[in-house]
């Protein structure tokens, strides 16, 4: 199964309608699904969204996930009580509770509402910790400060991590970022931005082919 860890920006960042990222994130997943299927039919999820379930790109990667059949991991940064109290109304809190019904698995992470940021720096690098790739809804501009998109996406970087990004702000068809490998000189995020690859068929299966081989004994 491969591991994807989600990150990316809430509602206010979003600029494309969400219609619109709901499809590019279709996009991604069906084509990720493809590529690990070797185009056969396959019963099981082959995929595994490592998400927090925040309002905006967490949960359209989510609502898409289920829709294919695909399997949730749910993270969060401290007690749901907590949490639920970051999130805007309460259809967004009633969405949360759903999605989080719906996880395969569920880790609560042993942070604080007084310790809020420190929480949400905890909860991306435990979330880059198991993925085998990133998918990220992300405007492209630099970090505003601790625990947002642009820090995990930088350390993704750092890890060897590869990460698809979708713009939040333009819509455009999703890219492959890729460093290289762990230990080599490490890029700055705006940087590899601009040398995304678009996202073919036969990139989806060399992706797929790397993650395997990094799952290799």
């Amino acid at each position: 199964m491969i591991k994807i860890g989600i990150t990316g920006h809430r509602p206010n960042r979003l600029k494309v309608p969400e219609k619109k990222l709901a499809a590019r994130v279709r996009s991604v997943l069906t084509g990720l699904m493809k590529a690990a299927s070797s185009g056969k039919s396959v019963d099981v999820p082959m995929l595994d969204i490592i998400s927090p379930l925040a309002e905006g790109c967490d949960r359209i990667v989510a609502r898409e996930t289920l829709a294919l059949g695909q399997r949730i991991s749910a993270v969060i940064p401290f007690e749901r009580r907590d949490y639920e109290t970051t999130f805007g109304d309460a259809a967004t809190t009633k969405e949360f509770r759903t999605l989080w019904k719906a996880a395969s698995e569920r880790t609560v992470l042993k942070g604080t509402l007084a310790r809020a940021e420190a929480g949400y720096v905890a909860v991306g690098m435990v979330t880059l910790a198991r993925s085998d790739l990133i998918l990220t809804i992300w405007d492209g501009k630099p970090a505003a400060g601790r625990g947002g998109t642009p820090e995990i996406l930088q350390n993704a970087i750092e890890w060897g991590i590869p990460i698809i990004w979708i713009h939040a702000t333009e819509d455009r068809k999703p890219v492959l970022l890729l460093a290289g490998k762990r230990g080599e000189t490490v890029p700055q995020l705006e940087r590899l931005a601009r040398k995304g690859r678009p996202l073919t068929v036969a990139l989806y299966r060399e992706l797929v082919a790397m993650v395997r081989g990094n799952h290799s004994p």
